[in-house]
């Protein structure tokens, strides 16, 4: 029995329902598939169809989470302001090889070690082995340069995120190797995803 959680964090909103539900939906489907976990699709849609009746009437962050077995845990909590925060490099690089970087799971270590190794910060920029900008350990990563809104392709070692997907389908941003060089040009950072959309970020002196 694996020994982790998939995980997915989803926003729901009075009136609106989930935020990108069918794209968490099918990022799980790929991660089940992926790593054998059973998984009831259909059951996990109708499970959260019953679970926002009971909700408050605020928007909510819903954070499901499927065990290898196919049990399925949901808990609601609130959720936190886009507000700008200053965040640090990471001290150590990621392994772009490493294929828990690109699924969204209960196993965290990498995250976990790079908030550790800079203490008090709210969240952390990665970067990996050949020195490319990833994602931070929270959400994905978008550069401004030069007027384009660039984010790292999957391939640099990042969980491909549903709203990322969601801006790359619409044109908002687009996929580009970013080494670290990138972050003395960048006009704006910016970090994503399907709870918070938008945060813009500054980034501390190392």
């Amino acid at each position: 029995m694996a020994e982790f959680q998939l995980c997915e964090a989803l926003l729901w909103e009075p009136g609106q329902g989930y935020f990108l539900l069918e794209r968490h939906l099918r990022r799980l489907a790929a991660s089940a598939a992926h790593f054998g976990f059973a998984l009831d699709l259909e059951g996990a849609r109708q499970r959260l169809t019953a679970f926002a009746i009971e909700l408050p009437k605020t928007p909510r962050k819903v954070r499901l989470e499927l065990s290898a077995n196919g049990d399925l845990f949901l808990e609601q909590v609130d959720v936190k302001p886009s507000t700008p925060v200053s965040v640090p490099l990471a001290r150590d690089p990621v392994d772009s090889r490493d294929e828990f970087l690109r699924h969204k799971t209960s196993r965290r270590g990498v995250y976990d070690a790079a908030l550790r190794a800079r203490p008090g910060a709210q969240d952390v920029l990665l970067w990996n082995e050949r020195g490319e900008l990833t994602e931070s350990c929270a959400a994905n990563l978008v550069v401004e340069l030069d007027g384009q809104r660039l984010t790292p392709p999957v391939g640099s070692g990042l969980l491909p995120g549903t709203f990322r997907a969601e801006l790359l389908e619409q044109g908002a941003i687009r996929e580009e190797v970013l080494p670290l060089k990138a972050l003395e040009r960048a006009s704006r950072l910016f970090i994503v995803n399907s709870v918070r959309r938008w945060c813009e970020i500054e980034l501390q002196a190392r």
